[in-house]
């Protein structure tokens, strides 16, 4: 349950993988990954090592689109790409998403009372080149008035920037906002650094040692198990 705070917000901010949808598992992740290695002739494991090391590139504007990614990690590996398995490689990449990037239960009604009850909301997500389009045709997206990937804007969780960024296109201070998410990239941590107020969410039902959740946050704080959970924080607005 959320613990009772004295404050007042004006705006939420969430994030995307392991809280408005669900986290990859990182069985499911490295599998699918390695299978791409496999399909493309490369090395699984050489290929994994280069999926990690180009990561941070991957999340900040370096590669325009996964499949450049993929490219420059067969130039690297000095893998010949056949232009068919390239297409079934990323095919796989793909089906990760269909079955992981849907709403987590009660996404859609916590960002819908969210904007019904006067606040604005918007999205941080640390991701891949396709996680825009992913997001722009769910059902979550008409619920959220700003959107801030990193590799479309350039900066990464936790750095204060990409927190106060997200406040300025609101509109909204960041004393004025509320954060969730999973606690990864060190986010809440990220977010309070700049005066935002962060609850982590943890769902007990979600084993989170399976959880894809790089860089986690050491986060002693405030939390809920469930996202409608918030909305006890978040009165009607006059």
């Amino acid at each position: 349950m959320a613990a009772r705070v004295t404050r007042s917000f004006d705006g939420v901010v969430f994030d995307l993988f392991g809280t408005l949808v669900p986290e990859f598992s990182k069985s499911d992740f490295f599998e699918r990954t390695r299978s791409m290695a496999q399909v493309l002739g490369a090395d699984p494991d050489a290929f994994v090592e280069q999926w990690n090391r180009t990561a941070i590139a991957r999340q900040t504007g370096g590669f325009p689109d996964v499949e450049s990614n993929v490219r420059a990690i067969c130039e690297a590996l000095d893998v010949r790409i056949d232009e068919a398995a390239l297409t079934q490689a990323l095919e796989i990449r793909l089906a990760l998403y269909r079955r992981w990037f849907h709403p987590r239960p009660g996404a859609v009604e916590t960002l819908r009372t969210c904007c019904e009850r006067g606040y604005r909301t918007a999205l941080i997500s640390m991701c891949a080149p396709d996680a825009p389009a992913m997001w722009r045709a769910s059902d979550l997206s008409p619920f959220v008035d700003v959107e801030v990937f990193s590799s479309e804007v350039g900066l990464r969780k936790p750095d204060p920037e990409i927190y106060r960024y997200t406040s300025e296109r609101m509109g909204v201070a960041p004393s004025a906002c509320l954060y969730v998410g999973d606690g990864a990239y060190g986010e809440l941590s990220g977010a309070a650094s700049v005066g935002m107020t962060p609850y982590l969410i943890a769902d007990p039902e979600v084993d989170a040692a399976e959880q894809l959740t790089p860089e986690p946050d050491e986060w002693n704080g405030a939390r809920v198990a469930d996202l409608r959970d918030l909305l006890r924080l978040l009165p009607a607005r006059r």
